[in-house]
């Protein structure tokens, strides 16, 4: 018997804090991959002190939805235990954004591949080392566990969810009726790079604030260092131990931001770009911007300028 012909039951957390447009659009979404009069997917909202009591209740996945009250959400003991439950009896457990943070709790993350959302980046590996994450993903799909990425990666899990339970021809269709683009994504697409400048060296921050505005300019590891007053090795140890990143990292960091904004904000052209935001050749540029970004400028253009939108 196919997936599409079995009854699945998803139980959505809705812990204190989860965010209530993805466990109720989760459950719109879900429904929507129900034809007719018969139900394949039944979505169920889960109140966390009702799990003590559904011990005997078994879900073929279980999501932790986005929460926009707290990067770190509190994790109890009871919810703890009962996803570990769920999970040894074939669930398939789900996280999106900092949910993530409870379904790790639970160790079944330890040593495999995650994600979350990309700015909790540090403050989640420092907390859970033995994950393996990858924030540049949208979404982690492990067969018995997927996390996804941001806020509104919700939408990615439920077509994920969709596709498995349902069939890939109803995913398409949910995802026509509710104008969602069904191709993969990467948080890449949206990250964005916010200098750390409350590190607390003032040596690196006067560099820093240099760098913020000479980015532009041709310059070298020892024209920072210069700034910095400090020597070269040491700058180098300094700096990266300060802002995460080596100093030529750091500085095409800077010079791919101001070229993200002027291709959502000018009509300019991308040589026209690199050539101001200060390369020398474009196409070194054009290699940096797609690693850092995970689009083609022309893509990501499309996907994010002001015109596009406007048209």
């Amino acid at each position: 018997m196919s997936n599409s012909n079995k009854h699945h039951r998803i139980g959505i957390i809705s812990y204190p804090g989860a965010q209530l447009s993805a466990v109720y659009g989760l459950v719109d979404m879900l429904n929507a991959a129900n034809k007719g009069e018969a139900t394949c997917i039944e979505a169920v909202i889960l109140q966390q002190d009702q799990l003590p009591t559904m011990e005997s209740c078994t879900f073929s996945a279980v999501i932790l939805p986005p929460s926009l009250a707290a990067q770190q959400p509190t994790v109890s003991a009871s919810l703890t235990q009962w996803l570990k439950q769920q999970h040894e009896h074939g669930a398939i457990l789900c996280s999106i954004c900092v949910g993530a943070v409870l379904l790790a709790e639970t160790g079944i993350l330890d040593g495999r591949p995650a994600t979350t959302h990309w700015a909790i980046t540090e403050s989640f590996a420092e907390r859970f080392p033995l994950v393996k994450l990858d924030t540049d993903k949208m979404i982690v799909d492990e067969g018995d566990v997927i996390t996804a990425g941001g806020i509104m990666a919700w939408t990615d899990l439920g077509l994920r969810l969709i596709d498995h339970f349902a069939g890939h021809a109803t995913m398409l269709d949910v995802a026509r009726h509710f104008l969602i683009d069904p191709a993969g994504r990467e948080q890449k697409n949206y990250r964005r790079f916010y200098p750390d400048l409350s590190h607390g060296d003032q040596a690196i921050l006067k560099a820093q604030h240099w760098l913020q505005m000479a980015y532009k300019q041709k310059l070298t590891v020892p024209d920072m260092a210069e700034k910095a007053g400090l020597t070269g090795r040491t700058f180098l140890r300094r700096f990266e131990t300060a802002t995460g990143h080596t100093p030529n990292a750091y500085l095409q960091q800077l010079r791919i931001t101001e070229a993200r904004q002027q291709l959502e904000q000018t009509k300019r052209s991308f040589n026209e770009i690199a050539w101001e935001v200060g390369y020398d050749d474009p196409t070194a540029c054009r290699r940096v911007f797609i690693k850092t970004t995970g689009l083609s400028p022309g893509q990501y253009r499309q996907k994010f300028g002001y015109q596009s939108h406007a048209a």
